[in-house]
This record gives structure tokens, sequence and C-alpha cells, in this order.
């Protein structure tokens, strides 16, 4: 049956589907725990449960701001196939209602079919019986009526008129009173059977009566019994079509959700790959960094020896001209006074071109916002393994300022599906490591390539570019080249 064939295809929800019932769990889970916690708050001091009332909030933020970093066509797919999903599943259920009740609606149109075919079979017989009946009344009555006739004739007054003028015997007188008593018992009887003959008559005609009455009632019932099956079975049509719908529905919806699954572990291969190309970008630029700081170094280093080379040349040759002149005024007899050593220049100071920041070494924060997501470690939404998130969120309104977080010069600038769009500040060395920092999902920038930027500056403005579902900074810091943790040392 289609019936059957339609409702055996109901799929497995798809691990996708899965990892959104986790996040929805989780962020449910945590919901209940803060109310638990709540609810059992008396033994627990204020403080105590004023910071795990923080921890849980901060866990259900985190689980719902975990749903940024999954594409909005995937959670949109996802969303799509667990809708199908349900509706199948409804619609397999009126489904399997119908055909329990078009079952039912046979089964009792079989039912009223006995009925009514044994009910017709009952008036049948009891019209046959009243055929009967009739038909032994009207020969008993037609007999009775004959010898009534044969009496009223040998017994009216004509007849008795006869005896008086014709020669008629005594024997043949006796002859026939004896035949008028003889028809007279005989007319009796005709008359009791006839009698009886009219009841069996009536009683049948009431029973044929009481057959017709309920075969009506059973041509009726059945009539009516076959109109609901009818429309029961018209029902179930309808509703093996809806299903029939909802299938293709759930599996366009999963195919979708698959091929949504496969463009997402390719956009999270090229995020990993983009990843590395930036952090093989900048520690390339660290090492160019620190080959010009080693470069310049020696370069001060052999300036420096060339200075102090040179300034005591020039300090012997001095001390030479001073003994001359000295060995002069002594010959000569003339005293004068002692020279002293010349003193070296005072050494210029040395700049590099990744120069340190002074100051404090904690970096000012870049928007005005809360810290929605931490960096580290965590499952991934939709994908099911545990992937780093690379960078600190601070969920901001789109369009809010964002500002550098320190001095420095715009080192990349572009556009990427995953991060948006994309702003890199190189801070040179601070506090003896190179620094860099990352600006992602913007709306846009107002800084260019290559620009030396200022603390505090407004470099763009908060968007939700790439694959994000909310307004937010992706902020992320290189140390050496390496990815850090933003928060650990730079931002607090």
């Amino acid at each position: 049956m289609l019936k059957e064939i339609q409702v055996n295809q109901k799929l497995p929800p798809s691990f996708e589907s899965k990892m959104m019932s986790r996040i929805l769990r989780g962020i449910a889970a945590s919901a209940v725990g803060v109310a638990v916690l709540l609810s059992s708050a008396e033994p627990v001091r204020a403080d105590e449960l004023d910071d795990q009332r923080s921890e849980l909030n901060s866990r259900i933020t985190e689980q719902a701001d975990a749903l940024n970093h999954a594409s909005g066509e995937l959670t949109a797919a996802n969303a799509a196939l667990d809708a199908a999903l349900d509706e199948l599943g409804a619609a397999e259920a009126a489904l399997e209602a119908a055909e329990a009740a078009r079952l039912e609606a046979e089964s009792l149109d079989a039912q009223r079919a006995e009925e009514l075919a044994a009910a017709e079979f009952a008036l049948e017989q009891a019209e046959a019986d009243v055929a009967a009946a009739q038909a032994a009344f009207d020969w008993v009555e037609a007999r009775a009526s004959e010898e009534i006739v044969v009496i009223t004739q040998q017994n009216g007054p004509l007849l008795n008129l006869a005896l008086l003028v014709t020669d008629v015997t005594a024997a043949e007188l006796n002859q026939r009173a004896q035949l008028s008593t003889t028809l007279f018992d005989s007319s009796a009887m005709e008359l009791d059977e006839l009698m009886q003959r009219q009841i069996a008559l009536d009683a049948a005609k009431v029973k044929a009566d009481e057959a017709r009455s309920v075969a009506v009632a059973a041509r009726e019932a059945a009539a009516l019994q076959l109109a609901d099956s009818l429309a029961k079975e018209a029902r179930a049509d309808i509703l093996r079509d809806d299903v029939a719908q909802k299938v293709q529905a759930h599996d366009a919806a999963a195919d979708e959700a698959t091929r949504q699954l496969e463009l997402e572990q390719n956009r999270q291969a090229q995020l990993e790959a983009e990843s590395a190309e930036v952090d093989r970008r900048i520690a390339a630029r660290v090492a160019a960094q620190k080959a010009a700081d080693e470069a310049a170094a020696r370069k001060a280093a052999e300036a420096t020896a060339a200075r102090k080379a040179e300034d005591a040349a020039a300090q012997r040759a001095a001390e030479a001209r001073a003994a001359a002149d000295a060995a002069k005024k002594t010959s000569a007899g003339t005293k004068r006074a002692p020279v002293g050593k010349p003193q070296p220049p005072a050494a210029k100071p040395q700049t590099q071109s990744g120069s340190a920041i002074s100051g404090s070494s904690v970096f000012q924060r870049p928007v005005n916002g809360r810290l929605s997501s931490s960096y580290g470690m965590r499952l991934h939404p939709v994908l099911g393994y545990r992937k780093l998130h690379d960078g600190t969120d601070f969920a901001a309104a789109c369009g809010a300022p964002l500002t550098a977080a320190a001095d420095g010069r715009v080192s990349e600038r572009y556009y990427n599906a995953g991060y948006g769009n994309r702003l890199m500040i190189d801070h040179g060395k601070v506090n003896g490591k190179y620094v860099t920092t990352g600006y992602n999902h913007a709306t846009r920038y107002t800084v260019r390539l290559g620009q030396q930027v200022s603390r505090g500056q407004v470099i763009g403005y908060v968007g939700r570019t790439g694959y994000s579902t909310g307004c937010h900074l992706h902020l992320m810091v290189w140390e050496n080249g390496n990815m850090v943790n933003p928060m650990s040392q730079w931002f607090r």
C-alpha cells in the first residue's frame, strides 16, 4: 500500500539536527539549573548563590552565542528539517488514526451488510409464509362457501314444499336428514379451519411487517455505514497524499541539510586554512621584524664600536699632541696647564622599526560591549566536534564604533567568507613580544592598509559579515606569530 511505502520512509534525525537539539537542551538545562539553584538558595550563602547564578548565566549565554559561528543557512536548513520531521510525524499519526478508523468502518460495513442480508432473508421468508397462509385461507374459504351453498339449497323453503307434493318415502327423508346433518357438521369444521387459517394469516402478516421494518432499518444502517466507510476511505486517501508530500518535503529538507552540512564542513576547512595562512603571514612579518631589529641592532652595535674606535683614536692622537706640546713647553721652560682627556660625544638613542609601546601593557578594549563568548575549545554547535574558538567575542549593536587597541600599523585588511571584513594591526614589540590584534565581522573599516593608527582611534564599525548570525566583534591576538587568548594578558 502507498501508506506502508510512505510511512516506512521515515528517516532518522540527522546528526546535525541532534547537534541543534543538543544546544537547545544545553540552554534549557542551564536555565533549569538556575531555577533549581534559586529554589534551593536558602542553605547557600548569598555570595555563593550569586557566583553560581553568574556562572550558569554565562553558560547559557555561551550556548546561545555559539550559534553565531554556524552559518545561517545551515541553521535554517536544520530548523526546516526539524519542522519537516515534526510535520511528517503529525501527518503519519493522523494517517494511522484515519487508517484505523477506515478499518473499523470497513468492519462495521461488513457487519451491517451481514445484518442486511439476514434481514432481507427473514423478510423473504416472512413474505413466503404470508403467501402460503393466504393460499391456505383462500382454499378453505372457497371450500366452505361451496358447502354452505349446498346446505342452503337442500334446506330452503322450496325444498320443503317439494317434499309435500312429491312421492318421497320415509327412508329417503331419513337419508336426506342424515345428509343435511353431515353437511352442517362439515361446514362447522370448515368454518373452524377457516378461522384458524385467518389467525395464521394475520400472524404471518404481522411477522412480515416486523421483518420488513427490520429490513428497512438494516438498509438505512447499511447505507449510512457505507457512506461513513467511503468518507473515511476518502479521508485516508487525502492523508496518504499528505504523508507522501510530507515525506517529499522531509527528504528535500534532509537533502538541503546534508548539502548545508557539507558546505559547513567545507567552510570550516576554509576557516582553518585561512587561520593557518594568517598565522603564517604574521609569523613571516614577525620574522622579518625580528630580522630587521637584529640587523638594526647589529648596525647600531657596529656604529657604536666604530664610534668608540674613532673616539679612542682621537683620544690617543690628542694625548700624543698633548705630550708633544708639553715636551716643547718644558724645553722652552714654560709651564702650561694640563690638558684633560676629551669626552666622547653622547650616543644617540637608537630606534627599531617595531618600537616598544610605552605605558600600560594592557590594551584598550576595542568596543563597548559585553564579553559574549570566550577563547578556547568548545563543541561546534552543528558539526558535533570540539574546535578552537580562536578569539573573544564582544556583543555590540550593529554600527557601534571599533577602536584600535593600541598604537600600531594596519598590516592587513580584506574580506573572508568566514570572518567577514577583517583588519589586523601590528603593534610591534610590547614587553618583549611582537603583538598583532585582529578585528572581524565589521560592517566596514575606516583606515587603510599601511596606515599608522593610535590607541583609541576609530578604525571601523561593528557588523555581522561572514559566518555570523548577530552583530559582534570577534577579537584575536597573536604573540610572536602564535594565536593566544586575548584576555589572558592584553585585555582586562
